[in-house]
């Protein structure tokens, strides 16, 4: 009987060794947004090549202090601003296919350089959900415009979202979250660009 209680009692500091084990490996409520690796060498913009200004995005998001909900019901945070987060990761990418970018805090700053085209947009949605201790998931949704001197060209909104499973770390988790901003923000470049580019022949 003495034996068997202790059985149990050693299965029970077992499991809670387990679960502590997990909560101590799983991310922290403080997130970093890491920004997109860039390519080894820098693309320069080519001769002649259009102008375009990337406004900083508008934050239209309901909550703009959680990015996110842990199992507990606490809350992901971020003390970095998701907007400058995405709006540089575009203008990098933009930037990418030869063309002469610049960044611009508001859009009155924007229209002073007199640039040929100007990005602007709006940030809808950024939220990490920890479903379980090795489940998580990512979204990012916002809305893109681009405009030359006279009109708007174009406005789309595009959503990108991950899922990965294993026993999360902090480290996991922001670049689970960096590579759905890749997602999200790449095809909006191409199609920028092939935009701006295709009016220039």
């Amino acid at each position: 009987m003495k034996r068997r209680v202790l059985s149990k009692v050693f299965a029970f500091s077992l499991f809670l060794l387990a679960a502590g084990l997990l909560s101590a490996c799983g991310p922290g409520n403080e997130i970093s947004l890491l920004a997109i690796e860039q390519p080894a060498v820098s693309v320069l913009p080519k001769p002649n090549a259009p102008t375009v200004t990337v406004v900083e995005f508008k934050d239209s998001r309901d909550d703009t202090f959680a990015i996110g909900k842990r199992r507990d019901l606490s809350a992901f945070t971020t003390s970095e601003s998701p907007t400058l987060w995405l709006s540089h990761a575009l203008a990098d990418a933009i930037a990418r296919h030869g063309l002469a970018v610049s960044y611009a805090k508001n859009f009155e700053q924007a229209r002073k350089g007199n640039p040929d085209y100007i990005v602007t947009g709006k940030l809808q949605r950024l939220w990490l959900k920890e479903a379980s201790a090795t489940y998580l998931e990512a979204i990012i949704e916002a809305q893109f415009t681009l405009a030359n001197r006279e009109k708007h060209l174009m406005r789309e909104n595009n959503k990108a979202q991950q899922s990965r499973s294993w026993p999360a770390s902090s480290s996991q988790t922001e670049v689970m979250l960096r590579d759905t901003l890749r997602d999200l923000i790449e095809p909006m470049a191409d199609t920028f660009a092939n935009t701006i580019w295709s009016k220039k022949k």
